[in-house]
């Protein structure tokens, strides 16, 4: 691209790119009908949205196999044989969500996302219509191929430097996820897509095999639909997250987002108190995004949470020094462990609903907020659960453990104005504000 160095592994448009498309490029408005349900784990990113991506891919990709697509030097490319339609991978569009846009910047350097190809822009979110920016990216990248000459090795196309390019439209690929962000500092929006593409270098290889006729472009496949190839495919596998506790990774995803979420909700003054005035707790100016207790080795709170619940008592627990804990029995022991921390950490916020806090948020041990009291401590920073089905007991147990602990007469949270107090922590607001991260 003209303003910007090319990373041989990666395609990254930059903001001054994104603005001189964005001329050619209509706002366009997704459709709500007939949109499936992709499942993924990112609620803040709809299905409409993942639903327009992949159609607009794969709808690249087709006009690719009718050989409708052209170079620099107006050269036509080759029809396509054997071109897979693309189905959206929920884990790549995680892998893509950890890796990136965690802290909303563009990576630099080794990518985060190794073995798998990506291509990355920001852009600037004023007055921004997120499908607009959507299709101005894709087509940024599709676009590439009019800045560069095809090769033909044995009648097939390479792409000598046109990577993104490359990478949606390389026949192999069976699967892609994207996502976006819109971020408080420059850039001040992030789009990030990644392809089950495994090939070290997306540049000069051979994208796909080249149909001599119309008639080829379907020969390959079993299964061929406006003529591209309906493939299986097989989510790829991310990386494993916290042993100690023996909980999977979407149950370590559940615990974290629901408890940052309540710590959001309060802290932003959107949680709703039974003894306040308004109906509403207070908001909190220094609330602490919370990370999961997992540090290499067994002195985490991980593996010592498990060690409460391991065995099945028949006595609830006692925390371990140091930390707060939230116990909590469910009489099934058949219940998966995600739906049982779902249940807890809902249970145990509900304090707040259900009795109340009120403007004076000094923790006293028989308020009957307990649990609440431990979920929304301000100066908490660190927490680790555990579930265990006792079959023999004929119920699961869950226990969360927190640090640091509140105490008796601790201010559970300090109110004040949203966020005010980040910058004394050196901590930033979290977009949406709320939490200091």
């Amino acid at each position: 691209m003209s303003n910007s160095s090319m990373d041989p592994k990666r395609f990254i448009a930059n903001v001054h790119s994104i603005k001189l498309l964005s001329a050619a490029v209509p706002e366009v408005l997704v459709p709500v009908e007939g949109t499936t349900a992709f499942n993924c784990r990112n609620s803040l990113i709809s299905d409409e949205w993942r639903q327009y991506v992949l159609d607009e891919v794969n709808e690249y990709r087709r006009t690719l196999a009718l050989g409708e697509v052209f170079d620099q030097a107006k050269n036509y490319l080759p029809k396509a044989k054997g071109m897979n339609e693309l189905k959206w991978d929920c884990n790549l569009e995680e892998m893509a969500y950890e890796g990136t846009l965690g802290t909303c910047t563009l990576p630099s350097g080794n990518l985060p996302f190794d073995p798998y190809q990506s291509m990355q822009a920001g852009f600037k979110k004023r007055n921004c219509n997120i499908t607009s920016q959507t299709k101005i990216f894709l087509y940024g990248g599709w676009e590439e191929i009019k800045r560069d000459t095809v090769k033909l090795v044995n009648g097939n196309p390479s792409i000598p430097s046109a990577t993104a390019f490359a990478m949606m439209a390389t026949n192999s690929t069976t699967g892609f996820g994207c996502t976006y962000a819109l971020c408080n500092d420059k850039p001040q929006g992030v789009f990030v897509c990644i392809y089950d593409d495994k090939t070290p270098n997306p540049a000069n290889r051979i994208i796909y095999e080249a149909a001599a006729d119309e008639g080829e472009i379907c020969l390959s496949c079993t299964n061929c639909v406006k003529r591209l190839c309906q493939v299986e495919h097989t989510p790829v596998t991310l990386n494993t997250t916290c042993q100690d506790d023996k909980l999977t990774r979407d149950s370590h995803y559940t615990a974290l987002w629901m408890h940052n979420y309540y710590r959001k909700l309060l802290a932003s003054g959107w949680a709703k108190d039974k003894k306040s005035k308004s109906g509403f707790a207070l908001p909190g100016k220094k609330m602490l995004a919370l990370t999961y207790d997992c540090a290499p080795g067994t002195d985490n709170g991980a593996n010592k949470t498990y060690a409460l619940i391991e065995k099945c008592p028949k006595t609830d627990p006692s925390p371990t020094p140091g930390y707060s804990l939230n116990f909590l029995r469910l009489k099934n022991y058949t219940v998966s462990e995600q739906d049982a921390l779902k249940h807890a950490i809902k249970t145990w916020w509900g304090e707040l609903e259900k009795t109340g806090l009120g403007s004076n948020t000094t923790f006293k041990e028989n308020s009957g907020i307990t649990s609440f009291a431990n979920m929304a401590h301000d100066e908490t920073d660190k927490f680790a659960c555990a579930v265990q089905n006792c079959k023999q007991n004929g119920e699961t147990l869950v226990a969360c453990q927190y640090s640091q602990k509140v105490d008796e007469g601790d201010p559970i949270y300090v109110t004040g104005k949203v966020c005010s107090g980040c910058k004394n922590l050196n901590k930033k607001c979290s977009n949406p504000q709320g939490l200091c991260e």
